[in-house]
């Protein structure tokens, strides 16, 4: 099988100049530098070493996709075109891509929704709406400023010609009947009839759906604490050398090979080690760290889904947590209605399906959309039935895993905005530094075992995740460059 280096290499081979079967071996002598940029590349995109040589079977779909990234990259077309980009990255390789893409010396269209990222890359914008392209020269922050003003300016000129000619039609209407103004009013009938064929488009201020989550009684601190936590998945691992060295000395190589195989991890092996945190019902707290560092998995330590292999989560008896993840639809069956998915995952605990409708309504479900299968309602429709359910909870501790995934900016905008009303706890773990920004004031890093609190801004913390990804790339392209030479 093709590690994931390799396939790169055989994919730009491919587009480049289609060799016949016989020369690809003596093709690869000559392709180090592609061979390099490949794996400079990847390195961007978090790959270690292990995983560049792995095969791409072995990879899972958000891996995979990172690959069809770094294609698209090797090949540099002249026109790259990119749909949502960041959803399958983490902060550290959404830091470098941004860094790459600014120098990529050709053209790129890019789809996302991540404010932070189009603001680092993007000069123009182009915006599609009522079957209209509107260009806009700089990044999306100016084109809100400039869709603002000029929004705020349509709306003034819209006013101003309908106070005009309101004032004419009184004066019309008033005097129509009298003959000595007859001519002014015949005046005043042709001015306005010219009016309304220049007259502008009645522009009105674009409303922004809202919702609220209900704030929970304060409980004692801290709500959750993390006292010496050690976990990983596997606690056994195989040591080949090892292995190899005991079936030449033994007869019996099952039973020294299964011997092996069930050597117990040393701690620093261990996915998370030791680790001490703590939440409490004012936190704001964001984990950054790469994908595969552990983010997830202490989530899920602090939501009970899987147990420590030593120290301990304790967590206040009434404490009620609301979990919303880039996966949110995924907990409905989407061949009941939103009322009926919402009766089955608070177990039916009112009988009256009318409180559940009403709420549902302050989402804009309603109607006969709160009664069909949710396989008919829209994506945004599906966003707006989770955000009830978050609400519905009454939650003291918000954890959102990469919940602004798959959202739309207004939707992003409704959550950020709810969550920033909230009067509780919150736990983080994105990749879209508009949301971290505008949510955290705490940041805790995981790597390599550890939870650090880091002491500094995001921006800092970015520009150190910028700088050591940097030398690691240099150095998977100098190692490359030395196993060649």
């Amino acid at each position: 099988m093709l590690s994931s280096t390799i396939l790169l290499l055989h994919f730009i081979l491919s587009l480049t100049y289609p060799p016949p079967p016989l020369f690809v071996p003596f093709l690869f002598f000559f392709a180090y530098p592609a061979q390099q940029r490949a794996s400079a590349i990847l390195t961007g995109l978090q790959f270690t070493d292990e995983m560049k040589h792995a095969s791409i079977k072995s990879l899972s779909g958000g891996w995979r996709m990172r690959v069809a990234l770094g294609a698209a990259l090797l090949i540099e077309p002249d026109i790259l075109m990119l749909d949502e980009p960041t959803n399958h990255l983490d902060l550290e390789a959404v830091v470098w891509l941004e860094a790459y893409l600014q120098q990529y010396p050709h053209t790129i269209i890019l789809v996302s929704h991540d404010r932070g990222f189009l603001n680092e890359v993007c000069t123009d914008t182009i915006e599609f709406k009522n079957k209209k392209l509107t260009y806009y020269k700089g990044n999306y922050d100016t084109f809100v400023k400039l869709k603002t003003e000029q929004t705020k300016n349509a709306i003034r000129e819209y006013e101003a010609y309908k106070s005009k000619r309101d004032h004419m039609m009184e004066f019309i209407t008033k005097f129509r009947s009298n003959a000595k103004r007859a001519t002014m009013v015949q005046s005043r009938v042709k001015t306005v009839e010219k009016m309304d064929v220049d007259a502008p488009i009645k522009v009105e201020k674009e409303s922004f759906w809202r919702f609220t989550i209900p704030s929970s009684e304060p409980l004692g601190r801290p709500i959750i604490a993390i006292n010496d936590v050690t976990f990983d998945y596997n606690t056994t691992t195989t040591n080949k050398d090892d292995e190899n060295e005991n079936e030449n000395e033994s007869g019996n190589n099952d039973t020294t090979t299964t011997a092996t195989k069930n050597k117990k991890k040393a701690l620093h092996e261990y996915l998370l080690q030791k680790v001490n945190f703590g939440v409490d019902n004012s936190s704001k707290i964001a984990l950054l760290g790469a994908n595969g560092q552990g983010k997830t998995t202490l989530l899920n330590l602090i939501m009970g889904h899987i147990r420590p292999i030593d120290g301990s989560v304790t967590v206040n008896s009434g404490l009620r947590i609301g979990h919303f993840t880039q996966h949110h639809s995924e907990r409905f069956d989407l061949n009941l209605s939103a009322i009926e998915n919402m009766l089955n995952i608070f177990n039916n605990k009112t009988q009256d399906d009318q409180i559940i409708r009403s709420f549902l309504g302050k989402f804009q479900i309603q109607g006969v959309d709160a009664l069909k299968p949710m396989r008919l309602l829209s994506g945004g429709q599906k966003s707006r039935v989770s955000f009830a359910v978050l609400a519905y909870q009454k939650p003291h501790l918000l954890i959102i895993d990469e919940g602004s995934n798959h959202l739309s900016m207004d939707a992003v905008d409704a959550l950020i905005q709810a969550i920033q009303q909230f009067k509780g706890g919150l736990l983080v773990v994105s990749h879209d530094q508009y949301f971290v920004n505008k949510l955290c004031n705490e940041l805790w890093v995981i790597e390599n075992g550890q939870a650090t609190k880091f002491n500094g801004t995001f921006d800092e913390y970015k520009f150190q995740s910028a700088k050591r990804t940097k030398k690691r790339v240099e150095d998977s392209v100098k190692k490359l460059g030395n196993l060649n030479n």
